[in-house]
């Protein structure tokens, strides 16, 4: 599938598609005009997204020169400390050894034997001696050992002296780097400043945009579900035209039986099963059996209802609600898309028809969401992101396309296992936040040999999808590549980049590597952290030596930069960038405070529960925390807060609360910990006592046990 026409309609096309869509009639002009709303938005939904991705990696660019910069500043500071003090020490046996040289010097000089160094020698051994040269303790001992002993100690004493003065250098050096370390450091604070200064504004401006794009978006998405409905009546008049009486699906199921007037509906010279054609005046018309009409027509009339987790209607549809539905009665489809899969017989996505079950995920992720077929590469579906049962692109991570009238498959169909993570790619969602383990995560290209090139999310034309997809990194051609983290490769060859690398990590989660110039692995091949997979090249779409690298997520492409930073990142939810999400598509909590809709209907549960308990509502300081906010915050606590656009704060699906939860092992902490996971609350394990950030004020929306 087309990954540009997933993600919607673009605002250029928005007075073309009024066109074709029925409107009332006027006298003097027959198309009325678009709604104000529309007319004055400059910029689409997109494009907005687009331009806050962009802004979100142009910031995480600085604050990762910044955080590298602080890294080795502290780094430089310790091995100078180090240095200095290993200089000291040394200064110390030196001086040592140089006294126990004056030492034996004077004895001599007392005893009267000869000394075999020199004038200069002699006084520089005795330099360090005191005056009173009681110490000499034994004549008779001292007598017997002088002769061997002092050119022993000479040559310890000048070595000592020696390793002294490297030393010394070495701290000297060592010094200078750690402070101009410092200072790069703090020049690179100035930038990150300046930008988060640029970021805030930018935000700002794109902010008043957001609810009228959120409506335009919304209008679009009305056109779409109209223009496929149309599409579909058209379809059905013809049949009638041709006074064709749809078959029941029996009569289609094996094409080499089809009755008179009926022939096979073939594909690449293939007979498709479930499926004919007839011949009417000339014209080849597609036959389809009068159960799959039903089942389309079922779902078309589910098109608008809300969306809603596992609803089955019938004011809510979640995605294998709305499917259950329009197949029905003809069947009743299982409690688990997992479970859809191995009853229905697969056919090929060549002989995809409408009607057909299309089921979404991979094999490391497993099954995640469900759709009803229609032509277009379009589905019906119960879409998370979009809120609603809608028409929408059918996504790269089709896994299969089912056919119930053909009844159980031929040969057994087994569905991949489902993950932990599934739950969070549910029904075409994209998951909120991905933690890939900061330990177990590296740069496609080895330090200094590259620079930072176009962003994640930048528009224009020359991008099929209308926006940058991943992040380019210019290098020169044979540049090594590698893999971020350990997966498993898969090679192809897409005009668009020539020569790609992907490999699938797991969990729905998988990183791309373009326009190579040589690869060096094999499809299959299990590869780990920073191992060599090619060499950067300039192959396929490309206007000049760069690596290409993109992250997705359940098939969906999201900004890389959060990765790289940071091991882990926030990613798209509804189709909005972190902390840029419409007060329009949050709910409030009380005190101003705001979240995620299905966020804020937990949190007003778990506080009733808590209210019951302790006799008070919880006690909150922050919820939605917007990209301006995120960038304020981590200006003044860059050691405390999230780097901006990962933070769950940002999808609102986080708060942070007081009175007592804030303080481990409170009565109030230990409740949280045993009654807030029913109600979907959790407590990162990197907040936890002894993790890697210890806040127990802080609490996410997850998984609730009850799914």
């Amino acid at each position: 599938m087309d990954l540009g026409r997933r993600r919607g309609l673009r605002l250029a096309a928005f007075g073309t598609l009024l066109a074709v869509v029925a409107l009332p009639a006027y006298a003097d002009d027959p198309t009325p005009p678009p709604p104000a709303s529309v007319t004055d938005v400059n910029r689409s939904l997109e494009q907005l997204q687009a331009e806050a991705a962009a802004v979100q990696a142009d910031f995480a660019k600085a604050t990762i020169a910044y955080t590298k910069a602080l890294k080795d500043a502290q780094t430089a500071e310790a091995a100078a400390k180090k240095a200095e003090a290993t200089a000291t020490v040394s200064k110390g046996k030196a001086d040592e050894e140089r006294r126990q040289l004056g030492l034996l010097t004077a004895q001599a000089y007392q005893l009267g034997i000869p000394t075999v160094m020199g004038t200069e020698s002699m006084l520089w051994s005795l330099a360090p001696v005191a005056e009173n040269l009681q110490e000499i303790a034994d004549r008779q001992t001292a007598i017997t050992q002088l002769g061997s002993t002092q050119v022993s100690q000479y040559r310890m004493a000048m070595e000592a002296e020696n390793e002294s003065n490297r030393l010394k250098s070495e701290a000297t050096t060592k010094r200078q780097a750690a402070n101009d370390a410092a200072a790069k450091a703090q020049d690179l604070s100035k930038q990150v400043q300046q930008k988060a200064a640029d970021a805030s504004a930018a935000m700002a401006d794109q902010t008043a945009d957001l609810d009228v794009a959120s409506a335009l978006s919304k209008q679009l998405q009305l056109v779409r579900n109209q223009q496929a409905l149309a599409r579909w009546q058209t379809y059905l008049t013809e049949l009638t035209s041709a006074k064709i009486t749809p078959p029941a699906a029996a009569v289609l199921k094996n094409p080499a039986k089809l009755p008179t007037g009926l022939a096979p509906l073939t594909r690449r010279g293939t007979p498709v099963p479930g499926v004919a054609s007839a011949a009417v005046a000339g014209r080849t018309v597609r036959v389809m059996s009068a159960e799959t009409i039903r089942a389309v027509n079922q779902a078309f009339s589910l098109v608008g209802k809300p969306y809603g987790v596992a609803a089955t209607g019938p004011d809510k549809y979640g995605c294998l609600g709305a499917a259950r539905v329009a197949w029905q009665p003809y069947t009743t489809l299982p409690n688990l898309v997992s479970k859809v899969y191995p009853d229905y017989q697969a056919v090929p996505n060549a002989w995809i028809q409408p009607g057909d079950l299309l089921v979404m995920g991979s094999k490391s992720l497993g099954l995640v969401h469900i759709g009803i077929a229609l032509d277009n590469g379009e589905m019906i579906a119960a879409d998370e992101a979009k809120g609603s049962v809608v028409v929408t692109t059918v996504p790269d991570n089709l896994y299969a396309a089912l056919r119930p009238t053909l009844g159980a498959p031929a040969k057994p169909q087994v569905a991949p296992v489902g993950t932990s993570d599934a739950y969070a790619f549910r029904c075409g969602n994209t998951a909120t936040s991905y933690n890939v383990g900061s330990g177990a995560w590296t740069w496609p290209l080895p330090d200094g040999t590259y620079e930072i090139g176009t962003p994640f999310g930048q528009s224009g034309s020359m991008w099929e999808t209308g926006f940058h997809t991943g992040q380019d990194f210019p290098a020169p051609v044979g540049t090594t590549v590698r893999a971020v983290t350990s997966g498993v490769v898969r090679v192809e060859h897409p005009a668009w980049a020539g020569n790609l690398v992907r490999i699938d990590h797991g969990n729905g989660l998988e990183t791309l590597y373009a326009h190579l110039s040589r690869i060096d692995v094999t499809d299959g091949q299990q590869v780990k952290a920073g191992q060599q997979i090619g060499a950067v090249g300039t192959e396929g779409n490309s206007t000049g030596p760069h690596l290409h690298f993109e992250v997705r997520l359940g098939g969906d492409p999201v900004n890389p930069m959060p990765f790289l930073a940071t091991g882990s990142a926030s990613t798209g939810w509804g189709g909005y960038t972190n902390g840029m999400i419409p007060a329009s598509k949050l709910c409030g909590i009380g005190g101003g405070h705001m979240l995620r809709c299905d966020a804020a209907a937990a949190y007003l549960q778990l506080s009733s529960a808590y209210r019951a308990q302790f006799g008070k509502s919880l006690c909150i300081t922050d919820s939605y925390r917007s990209y301006a906010s995120q960038v304020d915050l981590y200006a003044r606590k860059p050691s405390l807060a999230a780097l901006p656009g990962t933070s769950n704060h940002g999808w609102g699906v986080a708060v942070d609360l007081c009175g007592g939860i804030d303080k481990y092992n409170t009565t109030q902490y230990q409740w949280m910990k045993s009654h807030a996971p029913t109600y979907g609350w959790v407590h990162p394990a990197w907040a936890e006592q002894g993790g890697s950030r210890e806040e127990p004020w802080h609490w996410e929306f997850g998984n609730p046990a009850s799914s």
